[in-house]
């Protein structure tokens, strides 16, 4: 069976909280509303606790089935589980290149958070590897062309990405050897480069509010952090006509299913490049 030992750590600081031990009896609506408000509360995403909700169902009908308890107060429609749309987004080429482009020379601390999250956009790699690269990693094919070539830390995947010029200029500028930097500081200052650089567009997020599922609009910039580099470079690479297989070999993902929902594409996206196929253009 399922580990659920953060499910339990979690309900035992419940009961703490609301100072009482809970018994299967006691799993009832008010009980569901003041589980998914204690959570909220604690600022857990939607998708989070309706997780936490549906190991409680699981739990709860594993002990029904053992003759403990004959509640089914769970199976309820008002009992339900939480999800929502996980709001991964990702900046486009030309929003890419007006954070490049922005003058930060007079804040050390932007600069390098800049820079370092450029490099992730370009290399479509998790922050523990982009943040990290230094002359090591970097080689020259017979051919001349300079790749990035690293061992993922989290999959242990080869990968060998291309240098394309921007990111060059990046390297140079560091000699090869980009300084270090931590992500929580690279989230901080990300988001307010990105203000600067005018990512500001309306996105509409999901949150929970007394055990409803709402909806606000929230700008962009305050969106963006260090694994919106990968999610973009793997996005921008799909979108400038990369072959699917090829982009899968620099982000070490092992199926097309699973390479296809991480990356964002939009519906629209899709029909303009169905539009450039014959059945739909006519030639």
């Amino acid at each position: 069976m399922k580990n659920y030992k953060g499910f339990i750590i979690q309900f035992d600081e419940f009961c703490k909280a609301k100072r009482k031990r809970f018994d299967f009896s006691d799993i009832d609506l008010k009980f569901y509303d003041d589980f998914v408000a204690w959570f909220s509360a604690k600022d857990y995403s939607i998708n989070t606790i309706g997780r936490h909700v549906k190991e409680l169902k699981i739990i709860m009908r594993a002990a029904r089935e053992e003759g403990l308890h004959d509640n089914g107060m769970i199976e309820s429609r008002k009992f339900r589980v939480l999800t929502a749309d996980v709001e991964n987004i990702y900046l486009t080429e030309s929003e890419i290149r007006a954070i490049a482009d922005l003058d930060l020379s007079g804040d050390k601390h932007k600069d390098i958070a800049r820079d370092v999250f450029l490099v992730g956009c370009y290399t479509a790699q998790r922050f523990s590897d982009y943040s990290t690269i230094n002359e090591g990693n970097i080689r020259t094919l017979e051919s001349g062309q300079r790749v990035i070539d690293l061992k993922q830390q989290k999959t242990g995947n080869h990968v060998v990405i291309p240098v394309r010029p921007e990111l060059q200029a990046i390297l140079n500028k560091y000699e090869n050897r980009l300084p270090k930097s931590y992500e929580q500081k690279v989230n901080k200052f990300i988001k307010e480069v990105a203000r600067e650089a005018g990512i500001t567009e309306k996105i509409e997020v999901s949150y929970v509010e007394n055990g409803e599922k709402k909806t606000h609009l929230v700008e962009k910039c305050d969106l963006v952090k260090t694994h919106t580099a990968r999610r973009s470079g793997a996005t921008n690479m799909y979108l400038a006509g990369l072959p699917t297989i090829a982009i899968m070999k620099i982000t070490g993902h092992k199926t097309e299913k699973e390479f296809m929902k991480y990356i964002k594409i939009t519906e629209e996206q899709t029909a303009m490049e169905l539009m450039n196929l014959p059945y739909f253009s006519g030639r």
